[in-house]
């Protein structure tokens, strides 16, 4: 009577990648990896079932705002040039980048100075105070947020700086200019100088100083980039 082998063989693999938040609000942000299809997960969960197209599997292995910046998928720059000096006045095209986020509350521009620079006014950010004294023919900016190596928040200009009624930067997606990234969240955007690694964060209405090299919070790695789609049916 002959002898049978059985042989049997188990093999089981688990990652989990677990992120902390740039701001308090933000929260641990816990990802899954990313599935085979990059472009597309599907999950289901006992009585509901999500499906998703989405391009955030990539952001989601993000360890820095930086490479979370960086992977956002970029706008086609040619649509930025238009825009309006003032409410009111006609949109002209033009040599500099302007662009705003979809609620209106923020509106940037690069401004034509000797030092590259991205200014961006924010509605209903608390304004930073004029200085003691200005120069002769200065007008006192306090909602400007202004970008060049480094972020800082109120600014002297002969001018406005900051044009209006641009195009937006739909919330996931990202523009590229020069040294300057900006990435577009649901409520406000994320912007670096990528040379200096230095930058600030927008969000509903509040202004904060960042770094490329902080950690990445959730606000920017599980927003959905522009036409992906989240259905949810029970």
């Amino acid at each position: 009577m002959g002898k049978s082998v059985v042989g049997m063989v188990l093999l089981c693999t688990a990652a989990i990648v677990a992120l902390g938040g740039c701001f308090a609000e933000d929260g641990p942000s816990t990802k899954e990896l990313p599935p085979t299809d990059e472009l597309s997960t599907e999950q289901s969960v006992t009585t509901t079932t999500t499906s998703r197209t989405t391009t955030t599997a990539a952001r989601a292995g993000a360890q820095t705002i930086a490479e979370a910046i960086s992977i956002a998928p970029r706008v086609n720059n040619t649509d930025y040039h238009e825009a309006a000096p003032a409410e009111g006045k006609p949109v002209e095209d033009t040599s500099q980048f302007h662009f705003s986020t979809a609620d209106g509350e923020v509106h940037c521009s690069t401004v034509d100075r000797d030092t590259a620079t991205l200014a961006c006014d924010v509605a209903g950010e608390v304004a930073a105070p004029a200085p003691g004294s200005t120069p002769p023919g200065c007008t006192w900016q306090g909602s400007y947020v202004v970008l060049t190596e480094t972020s800082t928040q109120g600014t002297c200009t002969d001018t406005p700086w900051v044009w209006v009624r641009s195009e937006p930067l739909l919330s996931g997606s990202a523009i590229s200019i020069g040294n300057f990234q900006c990435l577009a969240v649901p409520t406000g955007v994320y912007c670096l100088n990528t040379r200096s690694d230095n930058g600030f964060a927008v969000r509903d209405g509040a202004y904060r100083v960042i770094s490329g090299a902080d950690p990445v919070p959730a606000a920017l790695t599980e927003i959905p980039a522009p036409g992906e789609q989240t259905t949810t049916t029970s």
